[in-house]
Parts: structure tokens; C-alpha cells; sequence
């Protein structure tokens, strides 16, 4: 490419007894402080410089969801239809519960996942939503569950989707993600501690994939 240089200025016009006026010094001063003013105003108000997208945490299921003792008989679901939720998992954490009323210990599952575009009817889902999934860590009854070990599989694919993620290149055809199933009717428990929990019995885990890269 051709380079750009500063011609000299030595034996022209400006060398030969030709005065810079003061006033135009400080004229051009002034326009470029007004210029590098514009500029970092522009900057800051770049994509670039604007603050990250506020993550939000619903908790499910919702706080004002019906539930009774485990002393209590609950109508066990149909499992015909469910409620489908794909997305990234955030990790797994085991909190140790005490049951309301008959304060039994009750081990329960927090397992957050961040909303993704593959959710959404038409419209993109709100970037940085999290919905908290709270379950207990084992059957409530399992010689009735569908799937007694359903929470051990929900850790499982945690495990498996992360771990692909963090090695998944950024450019690939597919992405993998958690789905996270509820059976319309789901059973709920309610705890000292964690409020209202899912029982494991009416959930499922699985890995899944979309062509739509995370947020």
C-alpha cells in the first residue's frame, strides 16, 4: 500500500515571513476538545461498553403451588403430558430439607436453567432468564415412579451437557443442552427450608441438541 507522509515545509510560504494568527490556535484547539468529547460519548454509548444483561431467577415450581405432606395421599399423574424446558444447565446443588409439619429430612435438588432461543413460539426468549428447578433428590415412592432414579439422572446430564459445552468449539453445526420435563399434575412437597419442592417421581432429565448457539 502507499504510505501517507508530511510534506516539508521548509522555503514555502509558511517559512517566509507568513504570521499564524493566535486566534485560529485556539480555534483549533477548542474544536478538537469538542471533537474527543464527542468521541468518548460515542463510546460509551457503544454495545461494547453497555452493561451486561441482568440475569433474572424464577423459581419453580411457583411459590404459591399447592402442596401437602408426604402423609397426605397425592393423585400420582397420568404422565401423558408434560411441560418441556430446554436450556443450559447452571450446576447442581444439594441442599439438605426438613419437611413441614412431620419436619422429616428431606434431601432436595437446585438445578437452575438459563432459558435458550429453542423455548420460544416465534419470539426470542428474555435473554438471562433462569428458572430454578427445585426436586427432591430421591422417589418419594418409588415403587411407583415412572423412573425412580430420575434426580440421579438429571446430575448426570448436568455433568455431560457442561462438559461438552466447555469443549465445543465455537463454530459447530449443533449445541448441546438439558431438557427438563414436569408431568402436568406433578406432585409438590413442601419444605421448611426451600419451600416447594417437585417430587423427583413426576420428572425427567435428558441431554438434547439445537442448531441455535447459546446466548
Amino acid at each position: 500500500m502507499p504510505s501517507w507522509s508530511v510534506p516539508s515545509v521548509q522555503g514555502t510560504a509558511l517559512d517566509s515571513g507568513k504570521m499564524h494568527s493566535p486566534g485560529r490556535k485556539l480555534i483549533m484547539k477548542k474544536t478538537g476538545r469538542l471533537f474527543l468529547a464527542g468521541l468518548a460519548a460515542l463510546l460509551a454509548a457503544s454495545p461494547a461498553s453497555a452493561q451486561t444483561t441482568q440475569i433474572r431467577h424464577e423459581r419453580r415450581p411457583a411459590a404459591t403451588t399447592e402442596a401437602s405432606s408426604t402423609a397426605t395421599p397425592q393423585t400420582q399423574p397420568n404422565y401423558q403430558f408434560f411441560s418441556i424446558l430446554d436450556g443450559m444447565p447452571m450446576g447442581l446443588t444439594l441442599h439438605h430439607d426438613t419437611e413441614v409439619t412431620t419436619g422429616k429430612a428431606v434431601d432436595v435438588y437446585m438445578f437452575p436453567i438459563e432459558m435458550q432461543v429453542m423455548n420460544s413460539d416465534g419470539n426470542l426468549e428474555p435473554v438471562g432468564l433462569i428458572l430454578d428447578n427445585f426436586y427432591t433428590a430421591h422417589a418419594v415412592n418409588p415403587l411407583t415412579a415412572p423412573n425412580p432414579n430420575t434426580a440421579r439422572d438429571c446430575k448426570t446430564w448436568n455433568a455431560l451437557v457442561l462438559n461438552e459445552m466447555k469443549n465445543q468449539g465455537t463454530k459447530g453445526p449443533t449445541w448441546s443442552y438439558v431438557e427438563f420435563t414436569v408431568a402436568q399434575g406433578a406432585r409438590v412437597l413442601d419444605t421448611n427450608e426451600d419451600g416447594k419442592v417437585w417430587w423427583s417421581d413426576d420428572i425427567q432429565c435428558w441431554g438434547s441438541r439445537d442448531r441455535f448457539p447459546p446466548f
